[in-house]
């Protein structure tokens, strides 16, 4: 038997991508209209932004942590999470969790050194981006990482994340402002761009940039589906 998930769910159209990908996945593993049990239980983003906000990373990880009780007593094996940004509170959870976590940093960054990647951009939430959750991972591994250099840029982000992207609103317009931003990173050396929001890959594809897009969402729901068939 698979392991159970537990979908830990801070933003709704993160969180149904990395939903879809594990089931359209597993059919091609385990056969036809078939994938591992999934237990999802959300907070509304209403009630983490309230700590997200402030920089509250230890009330977002009280909301993160309810969240995976609840999976859990569904019957969850581990947890997931398909929001960047909240894994700034994730050292807060881990030791505290009833079950284990696939971090979405770790995730993106094994996946990077498997595809020999040595400087990184970062895309996401202003927060996530010029904080030290990516930088730190990616160093441990030997892979620097950078933010868009232009304040006006990070800005822009953060806002068409929150006035767009995690409501489903996707415009020709945030397309290729997005494509600026990825030719700016790469002219300041990038070999790859985190696309650390859980929303940008509907927005942004491989067939936009011209380096290799790391899709969070993607390779977390790949990683939960591994970590699902894995033999205990």
């Amino acid at each position: 038997m698979p392991k159970h998930i537990g979908i830990v769910s801070v933003t709704h159209e993160g969180t149904a991508l990395c939903y879809r990908t594990i089931c359209s996945e597993a059919d091609s593993i385990l056969g036809e209209f078939q994938h591992p049990q999934i237990s999802m239980h959300s907070f509304s983003l209403g009630d983490y932004m309230r700590f997200i906000s402030r920089g509250d990373w230890e009330g977002v990880a009280r909301l993160l942590l309810e969240s995976a009780e609840k999976v859990a007593h569904a019957g969850a094996d581990f947890a997931v999470c398909p929001c960047n940004t909240a894994h700034q509170a994730f050292r807060f959870v881990r030791s505290r969790s009833l079950i284990p976590w696939l971090h979405i940093v770790e995730v993106v960054s094994d996946a990077a050194v498997a595809r020999g990647l040595s400087k990184l951009g970062i895309l996401g939430t202003r927060s996530l981006m010029e904080g030290n959750l990516y930088r730190e991972v990616l160093s441990e591994r030997g892979i620097e990482s950078v933010i868009p250099d232009d304040l006006t840029d990070r800005q822009k982000i953060n806002a068409l994340i929150f006035d767009e992207l995690v409501k489903g609103i996707l415009k020709d317009s945030t397309r290729e402002f997005f494509r600026g931003v990825v030719s700016r990173l790469v002219n300041n050396g990038c070999d790859g761009v985190v696309m650390g929001c859980t929303e940008i890959p509907l927005i942004l594809g491989p067939k936009d940039v011209e380096v290799p897009l790391l899709d969070s969402t993607r390779l977390l729901a790949r990683a939960a589906l591994d970590e699902a068939l894995r033999e205990v």
